[in-house]
């Protein structure tokens, strides 16, 4: 076997190795086999109009795990501790709502209800700095040992509100809610996306990260409408596979080079060696 044929056999398979090792790893890390979803909607951007690192825009990837694996953390609760993902406070996770597609919205608050007594009360809420309150027949409250009316918790300085006894099933779960200010203005269980609150046993997975822009190829290839709202995000992509083979090349330049700078000079070496 030619050197060269064998030093491009062990290149490939030192690549094998990485990429076997590095999805073997995620796996572990994430308890999932297959840690990746699709970002098919905007519900989650920052920018209605296009994609940002950074935030989960339509088109990304999302790198995901098992709600064992990771310690969920509600935009309330969220505000007091500092922890922020995606651009915003709070974990996203990915939900089962029964039929389409999962939903992948933030975590806003963790809500319980008392099925004996049909009142409604949250210990995030009660331990919370941040503004929020209900109104009830025209009066306010603070009582977050008993919620009634409506509920109105300030995200990202935008007082957001539901009337409680609306949610069409009754249960103790999270308030869930997309980032998109301009196409998700109300909590899911508002807006009809849900009717009931997101429980432990709905929640499929949690977002810990992203690659950006690699999946918007495939929902151009399924004529998905949500392409327009991020019209950067294949250019992007291009300039990002550009990017990687460039320096693939010039990597492989460089070495190239120094390969044959050696070789000269061990020809040299030796030559120089014969005549003394």
């Amino acid at each position: 076997m030619e050197k060269e044929t064998r030093n491009f056999l062990i290149a490939i398979g030192v690549i094998a190795v990485v990429f076997v090792g590095g999805y073997a790893s995620l796996v572990a890390y994430t308890g999932l086999s297959l840690p990746f979803s699709t970002v098919v909607s905007s519900s989650m951007q920052h920018d209605n109009n296009q994609s940002e690192l950074g935030v989960i825009d339509t088109g990304d990837i999302v790198i995901t795990a098992d709600p064992s694996h990771v310690e969920i953390q509600s935009y309330v609760a969220a505000y007091e501790t500092g922890y922020r993902s995606f651009g915003e406070y709070g974990s996203v996770i990915i939900y089962d709502r029964g039929s389409g597609n999962p939903v992948i919205h933030r975590a806003i608050v963790w809500i319980d209800y008392d099925e004996t007594t049909g009142t409604w009360s949250s210990e995030e809420l009660a331990n919370s700095s941040l503004d929020w309150y209900c109104i009830d027949n025209g009066a306010r409250s603070k009582d977050a040992s008993n919620l009634v009316g409506t509920l109105y918790i300030t995200i990202n300085g935008t007082p957001v509100g539901i009337t409680l006894d609306s949610i069409a099933q009754k249960g103790s779960g999270y308030l869930t809610k997309g980032d998109n200010t301009v196409t998700n203005s109300y909590f899911d269980q508002q807006s009809g996306i849900v009717g009931y609150l997101i429980s432990e046993d709905k929640i499929v997975s949690v977002a810990v990260g992203e690659i950006p822009w690699l999946g918007i190829v495939k929902l151009i290839m399924n004529g998905s409408s949500y392409v327009d709202r991020v019209p950067n995000s294949l250019p992007s992509l291009i300039m990002a596979i550009v990017l990687v083979f460039s320096l693939i090349l010039i990597l492989d330049a460089v070495s190239l080079f120094k390969y044959r700078q050696y070789k000269v000079e061990t020809i040299e070496a030796r030559v120089g060696w014969r005549r003394e």
